[in-house]
């Protein structure tokens, strides 16, 4: 059992308990401030008046404890300088950090996580205990606050960006669940006690408050939707005959093209060839002499289909994550004319002006979740409020199609390695449906499958054999898939 699903969440009132206690600890004639959710001090000097003064922290555990360290470093400063210029200096570049040398950024997992176990340790508990690496509570607390999720890391590699962000998503790929931003403040901490205000303030973007976040029995629901599903689900929503139909008809293309080019929501503001024909030399800021002739989607003679994104929509606004590719139509094999059955060619001219209208505006993933999640409750019986649902579709119907699983990354945008971790945890019955699938069209079985196969025949062997076959099972699967992945995906 996830030993961290039993924590209990402070949150805002943790930091308030910890302020009281900070408290406690400052200097004679020093007072911390807290003016919305900036730290700054308050004290007199020989020669002025109480007063307040910035110190540049946030109120944060971490921004109290910065803030406690300066207050003692102003307390001991007061007590021995020799002229108030020369006070105020020393106060611009010490303590509100004003001309301090760059801060170097490129630190190593290990030496960051062992940073955040120092300070843990270093501060007393919500008792206003003190706390000690000897003690198991202490040791269970650090687990669950800070370990659980540091060791989910590569320990060997230097802290960025994109190694945080894969592993927040391979974890949990719903921003809304608890255990999402119970990782989210362990990998923002990580941050904040290394210097790293770059890729902090990248991550803080995936904050919600907890009033958003959504219980455990609302995550249960958030299963896969099939392509049947799908198609009823469309079906259902063009039988409605009221004067909001073009409206529906409207969302209906977004979420096909989703399911059919397996795209996040926010890289359709930056398809390119919808519905003109497209060359990357058209650019004007493109330095490739690429002039590779994109059909439009809408055009009928246009048989291949193929998609380009590029970095930025028409409003030079970046809505794609991954910039420039060109995504290949993935069509199941039980549904060979599901391009034409989902009417694309015929709604895109209808509904293009539309969606170009979105990109000089914000609101448009969120009108796409908010619609789904409607819709879904009341014709599937259950709440879909991930847009990336049909990106998941999108990528099961590749399976059942037998697209490699390097393509089926390749136009989805990501690693290897991302698609099977992130993009293809499906539920039992999906799995099934692509066994038979796999059967029935007499295909080779996808990669995927295979290693279904694979996991549920060693079940049935003792787990002191299964430890011995279990490599070379792998090593075998590696040679005939001609994949590269971890050795530990069993």
């Amino acid at each position: 059992m996830d030993t961290n699903d039993n924590k209990t969440y402070e949150g805002y009132f943790g930091i308030i308990r910890h302020f009281k206690l900070i408290k406690q600890e400052l200097p004679k004639g020093i007072t911390i401030i807290k003016r919305n959710n900036k730290l700054s001090l308050q004290f007199a000097t020989p020669n002025k008046r109480r007063s307040t003064y910035s110190i540049n922290e946030n109120f944060t555990i971490h921004g109290l404890n910065k803030a406690l360290e300066k207050a003692i470093a102003v307390a001991q400063k007061l007590s021995n300088y020799e002229s108030e210029s020369e006070f105020w200096q020393w106060y611009e570049e010490i303590i509100k950090g004003i001309n301090k040398k760059t801060i170097n950024d490129i630190i190593s997992i290990e030496k960051a996580i062992e940073t955040v176990k120092k300070e843990f340790f270093s501060r007393k508990d919500k008792r206003g205990l003190k706390r000690s690496e000897s003690c198991q509570s202490d040791q269970d607390s650090y687990y669950r606050e800070n370990g659980f999720y540091f060791q989910k890391l590569p320990q060997n590699q230097n802290i960025t960006y994109q190694i945080l962000y894969d592993t927040l998503f391979i974890y949990c790929d719903n921003k809304y669940q608890r255990k999402f931003q119970d990782c989210l403040r362990a990998f923002i901490r990580l941050c904040d006690l290394n210097n790293l205000d770059t890729i902090r303030k990248k991550l803080s973007k995936f904050k919600v408050s907890k009033d958003k976040q959504m219980s455990d029995q609302e995550i249960e629901i958030q299963s896969p939707m099939t392509i049947e599903e799908f198609l009823y689900f469309r079906d259902c929503l063009l039988n409605i005959k009221d004067k909001y139909q073009n409206d529906r008809k409207f969302w209906l293309l977004i979420y096909s093209l989703q399911t059919i080019y397996g795209l996040r929501i926010g890289e359709l503001l930056s398809a390119k060839n919808l519905d003109n024909d497209y060359r990357l030399s058209d650019e004007a800021n493109n330095k490739k002499n690429d002039n590779t002739l994109f059909k439009a989607i809408s055009n009928i003679e246009n048989k291949s289909n193929y998609l380009v994104v590029t970095d930025y929509s028409f409003n030079n606004d970046k809505t794609a994550k991954t910039g420039y590719k060109i995504c290949i139509p993935i069509i199941p094999p039980d549904y060979p004319n599901l391009f034409d059955l989902l009417e694309i060619k015929q709604y895109i001219p209808i509904f293009i002006d539309r969606l170009k209208q979105y990109q000089k505006r914000k609101n448009f993933t969120c009108y796409a979740r908010q619609n789904l999640e409607k819709w879904s409750m009341k014709f599937l019986g259950r709440k879909i409020s991930q847009t990336h649902t049909l990106r998941k579709l999108g990528n099961a119907n590749g399976i059942a199609m037998g697209l490699p699983d390097s393509l089926r990354a390749k136009t989805l945008g990501h690693s290897i390695d991302v698609n099977y971790r992130y993009y293809q945890n499906f539920d039992s019955q999906l799995i099934i449906d692509l066994f038979e699938s796999s059967k029935k069209h007499k295909q080779p079985i996808p990669f995927q499958l295979a290693v279904k196969l694979v996991e549920q025949k060693l079940q049935n062997i003792p787990q002191n054999e299964g430890d011995k076959i279990k490599p070379l099972m792998w090593e075998l699967l590696k040679d005939i898939y001609q994949v590269d992945l971890p050795d530990n995906l069993f």
